[in-house]
This record gives structure tokens, sequence and C-alpha cells, in this order.
């Protein structure tokens, strides 16, 4: 046991970086992440080694036996294990990285500093991509390229609305992180000057990658420092991005900014002609939503495993056969209202933390937007829970501080 607990802190950071990238080498079958995958295959041999559990584990535990035995004693004939263990793989991966957390010694230091380098590696690849692109070579760790939008590129994941989601979560979970070890609220007039480079390859990756969730993303980081004082500085941020974007005949903004405002109405059609490629995250999870229901079997067990993937193509114009979606609203109407409970009150009770407004529209965009077997869900919970797992930590010792210092006072 000694040996892995010993190595734990490189574990941790193997977890936290193959949740955190897709790239293009380690692409298998459906785009599916290797590297990923060989990470997780061994999550329930770390998970047993510690043979340490936590009270809180039991939500995720009950949801990973809900997801097993729904189907089979109310669909039995639509099994899918490869669909199920491939959930069951990311809930090991949580628990593994979760007992590794509180064992190792993995500091508050060394979770920024990786978080910073992440943020660096997305912007150097990025980088390397664009100029690739402007001297005409074959583009580097390319995935999911058109060459009708040349500047559209997905540096580290396999495409770029998934970059700009992981890019958004690792800034939001950096500042975090800083303000934790800093003890006080990030102050741009402070820490901007340290920061200068990080800020520039969040801006840069962000504005420049061609993925109009970038800038729903920029908004939502920049929203972390909304103050009173702080509104004339973020306005002349907010209008000289907006400036640089209009000045790059970028587009993604404006098709961001309607779709936003079409999403508002619920109106389908009008979502899907405001962003057709966009639409297809928001559509689905209204049509699901329209759909779901307490009073019958199917509803409390689901409709069995992939019931939606079957469907959704005869919902949605142009959606292919056999596409999926619809967020956390597709664990219902295939595994029923328990499992979705279950996973529900697991996620709130461990990536959540009071007055953390950001911290619930990252859960809301990026774990109950998302699909179940998506990375950037369970990157977004693992680091949800760091940050709030370091939180507590600090906390805990600014009162043992306390404590010693009123001692030695009597």
């Amino acid at each position: 046991m000694k040996p892995i607990k010993l190595s734990s802190s490189y574990l941790l950071t193997i977890i936290i970086i193959s949740l955190a990238i897709s790239p293009a080498i380690a692409l298998g079958e459906d785009q599916r992440n290797l590297f990923l995958i060989g990470i997780m295959s061994i999550s329930p041999i770390l998970f047993i080694s510690y043979r340490k559990y936590y009270q809180s584990d039991i939500w995720l535990i009950l949801f990973m036996i809900s997801i097993i035995l729904s189907p089979l004693l109310n669909h039995p004939d639509s099994m899918r294990w490869s669909t199920v263990m491939y959930t069951l793989m990311f809930g090991f991966t949580f628990l593994a990285y979760k007992n590794m957390l509180h064992v190792s010694t993995f500091t508050i230091t060394d979770y920024q500093k990786l978080l910073k380098y992440l943020i660096y590696a997305y912007a150097i690849v990025l980088l390397i991509q664009q100029f690739c692109v402007l001297a005409g070579l074959p583009i580097f760790n390319v995935s999911n390229y058109h060459p009708e939008e040349p500047w559209k590129l997905n540096s580290l994941t396999s495409e770029p609305s998934h970059s700009a989601r992981i890019m958004g979560l690792l800034m939001y979970s950096y500042i975090t992180a800083k303000e934790l070890v800093l003890e006080r609220k990030y102050n741009f007039h402070l820490d901007f000057k340290s920061d200068k480079w990080i800020w520039f390859s969040f801006l840069w990756t962000m504005i420049t990658m061609g993925s109009g969730t970038a800038f729903l993303f920029i908004t939502v980081v920049l929203l972390k420092f909304i103050r009173f004082k702080n509104l004339i500085p973020l306005f002349i941020v907010f209008a000289l991005i907006i400036l640089v974007v209009d000045m790059m005949g970028i587009t993604a903004f404006e098709r961001t900014y309607k779709l936003f405002m079409a999403t508002l109405t619920l109106d389908t059609t009008a979502i899907f002609e405001a962003d057709g490629s966009g639409s297809y995250r928001i559509i689905p999870m209204i049509i699901l939503a329209q759909m779901i229901d307490l009073t019958s079997l199917n509803g409390w067990f689901g409709h069995g495993v992939d019931y939606v993937a079957s469907i959704l193509s005869f919902y949605v114009p142009g959606l292919p056969e056999g596409w999926t979606g619809g967020g956390m609203f597709q664990i219902w109407m295939d595994f029923g209202f328990l499992s979705f409970a279950l996973f529900m009150i697991f996620t709130f009770s461990n990536t959540l933390k009071k007055g953390d407004y950001l911290g619930y529209i990252f859960w809301f965009m990026l774990i109950f937007m998302q699909g179940i077997n998506n990375q950037i869900v369970w990157l977004c919970i693992v680091l949800l829970f760091t940050n709030k797992y370091f939180e507590k930590h600090v906390s805990k010792s600014k009162t043992s501080l306390k404590k010693e210092n009123n001692a030695r006072q009597y």
C-alpha cells in the first residue's frame, strides 16, 4: 500500500491532466479518449487499495448500483454493458481521486501550478496550430478541422467548443486556488502583474480559437470580479474584447449572443435558426424535459440503456441517427428518476458550496447540461470538488492557528 500512497500526488496530477485534455493522437473510435480510458482502467484498483470510504461516497456508489439494476430489472433487453461500464469507470476514477487527495501531500500550491501549466499548454498548442495554418503546414494535433473555417482550431481537446469549456473552468479554478493561497479575494490591481501571462494565455485562446462558446465562458469567468469598484475596469476589458473580435472579423461572438437570446424564448425553431450547431446541445434538453414523468414505471426506473439515442433524431431535425443529448435529463430517461436524483445529490454535495454562485453556473453548464459519459462533466466534478476540499483545508488551518495563538496568550 505504501508505494501507492507515496505516489498519490503524481497520480492525482495524472488524473486531472487525463480529464483536462484529449489530444488527437489519443482519440479512438467515436472520439473516445484512449489516454483517459487507460488511466480510468486502474481506478477501481486504486479505490480498493485505500480501503477508506467516506460518508459522502454513498450517493455515487448508490448511483453506480442503480444504473446496473434499473435496466436489468425494468428493460433487461436494453442492457448495454459497454455504456454502463464506461460510466462506472468515471465513477471509480472520482472515488479513487477523492481518497488519494485526502492522504496525499498534494498541496494547494501544487494544484495552482498544475492549473497554470494546463492553461499555458492550451495556449501554446493553439499558437502552434495557428502558425501551421498561417504557414500552410500540416496542423499540429488537429482534430475535427474544417478547411472552410481555417482558424477554428481545437487546441488540446477534440474540438474548439470543448477547449472553451475546459479553459473557462481551468481559469476559474486557478483564480479560486490563488485566492486560497493569498488568503484574500483576487485583486486585478495587485495580482495582474504576476498573472499577466496567465490572462494573456486565457484570453488569446478563448478569443482566437473560433468557438462561440468561448465568449460565453469569458463572461462567466469575469463575473467573479463583479463588484461596484470593478465595474468600470470590467466594462473596459469587455469592450476591448468586443473591439478585437470585431476587428478580426470573428463571427462566433455574434452567434453566441443570438443563441443565448433565442434560448431564453425556449422556442426550438428560433434556437435552431440562431445557431444550428449550438442548438444541438440545447434543443434535446427542452425536448426531454417535456417527456419526463413520475407517473409510470419507466419514469422511475428508465426506458433502458441508450433509449434517448434511439429516439432523439426523430424529434430534432438534422440530428444524426443514434445521436444522444439532453444533459442530465438523459439519465432520467434512460435509467429513471431514482438514478437522476442520486447523481444530482452526489454532484451537489461534492462540488457546490454556499455563496459560490459561479460554482452553480459551472455546475449547470458543465455538469447538468452535458452527458454523463463526458470527460468535461467529470473534470468539472473533480475540479469543483478540489476547490471545495482546499477551501475547507485552509479554513481548518486558520481555525487551528487561532486556537494555538489564543492558547499561547493564556
